[in-house]
């Protein structure tokens, strides 16, 4: 039962995500002070020397260490605020030294990683200095009453009954302990809550901006990805033509010629067996167009999926070569789209866990995440599987079912996250919206 706005605001201070926004300003700000050390060895050490072979790999280098900071940051973002921002295109392959250089210098997500660096370091300082003063403010003014009796005090260098001094006068009466405690109390429960709040917020706003995606980006992978997609479609629906054409409709023909003949052959009396094994023939083509039928349909459109997608990624992982463990937390169904791409998905990767990286075992997990659909296939292979671009791609066909992927799941909007060191263990997350046409 979902909480109502005023409740959750009275409340605050006592929720566990507030402190989950607290401790994810206090680990952005121990993230980007990390940062701030890429950023100064960037000027530092790199750019004098970025005239110079080494300076410039130097450069290169230390520059992709601002990709590394906003992948921590990102993780922080998702776990402890609970905003999945998706990562950036992945650097193409260069060819050589000076192609690995120049895919980090000109890399446009590279850059805004950059960026991010001192401006986080600055904000979350800010920000986290702020919000701890206040806590620790409210929680003493809170519980004055409790602790500043006991504090030893001198006024004018005199001993003087103990209170604490604010401003400059001194709260030593037990009405004046009520009314700081009130103040400190409405300072934890309503203002540092809101604050911390807003907070956590802006810097989940600032490593969206920052450290995802660009609308450019993000339109241009759609773009593309559709445009494969449409491709790939009318492939199959030549395909599904040809089968019909070939397979189906020549049976179909053999059924009606057979059914034909069978009357004929009743017509002009002739003996009952002879009708009656045209008619076993017919009879086995019919059940055999069926088959072909089904297994087109299923091509289409799986029957496991009509129990739903967890339904039917438990009958994959039962009926696996491999032994498959499986385990889902979603609270809602995908829509149809999503459904299909992620069965067709999770089966070309247990296939290639089985058939490429040599797994013994595999796993398949679901998870939902707000309004998008988190799907990891992992397994304890031997590694090194990633996406294969251009002329690697065509020459080895390596990487390349992993691309076909990537294009499938970019077609709403997803992406295809690859963990997958050599000697393995192997990990793909597969990121969905849950609703898509």
């Amino acid at each position: 039962m979902t909480s109502s706005p005023v409740l959750r605001f009275l409340t605050a201070a006592f929720r566990p995500s507030t402190w989950r926004e607290f401790a994810y300003l206090w680990g952005l700000f121990g993230v980007a002070c990390f940062g701030w050390l890429v950023f100064v060895a960037v000027f530092a050490a790199g750019a004098p020397l970025a005239v110079t072979v080494i300076g410039l790999f130097g450069t290169a280098f230390i520059l992709s260490g601002s990709r590394a900071v906003g992948a921590a940051a990102r993780a922080l973002s998702r776990s402890l605020a609970g905003v999945d921002v998706p990562a950036p295109a992945p650097y193409q392959r260069g060819t050589g030294f000076f192609g690995w250089a120049f895919t980090r210098l000109s890399d446009a997500a590279t850059w805004r990683a950059f960026a991010f660096l001192p401006v986080a370091f600055i904000t979350t300082m800010f920000a986290t200095i702020v919000s701890t003063v206040f806590l620790v403010m409210s929680l003493g003014l809170a519980t004055a009453a409790l602790w500043a009796p006991f504090v030893p005090n001198e006024r004018d260098g005199q001993p003087a009954p103990n209170g604490i001094q604010f401003v400059d006068g001194w709260v030593d009466t037990p009405g004046e302990y009520t009314l700081i405690g009130v103040i400190g109390l409405v300072v934890f429960l309503f203002v540092w809550p809101a604050m911390n709040h807003g907070f956590a917020r802006l810097h989940t706003l600032l490593v969206r901006s920052l450290l995802g995606r660009s609308n450019r980006e993000r339109l241009r992978e759609v773009t593309t990805s559709r445009t494969v997609s449409v491709a790939t479609a009318d492939a199959r629906l030549r395909q599904i033509e040809r089968d019909l054409h070939d397979g189906t409709q020549a049976r179909l023909v053999g059924l009606a010629m057979t059914l034909g003949d069978a009357r004929d052959r009743l017509a002009s009396g002739q003996d009952a067996a002879s009708v009656a094994t045209l008619v076993d023939n017919a009879h086995a083509a019919t059940k055999q167009a069926l088959v072909e039928l089904r297994d087109l349909a299923a091509g289409i459109h799986p029957p496991a999926l009509d129990a739903g997608l967890e339904t039917a990624l438990e009958t994959v992982a039962a009926t696996s070569a491999l032994p498959v463990s499986f385990r889902s937390s979603l609270r809602e169904r995908p829509s149809s789209v999503v459904e299909s791409i992620v069965y067709f998905s999770v089966l070309e990767l247990l296939t290639n866990a089985a058939k490429h990286a040599e797994a013994s075992s595999a796993s398949i997990t679901l998870s939902q995440r707000g309004d998008r659909l988190e799907v990891v296939v992992g397994d304890d292979g031997r590694g090194g599987a990633y996406v294969g671009f251009g002329e690697d791609a065509s020459a080895t066909g390596r990487g390349s079912g992993l691309r076909g992927l990537r294009e499938r799941v970019g077609t709403v909007d997803g992406t295809l996250l690859i963990d997958s060191p050599e000697g393995g263990p192997t990990r793909i997350t597969l990121d969905l919206p849950l609703a898509a046409l």
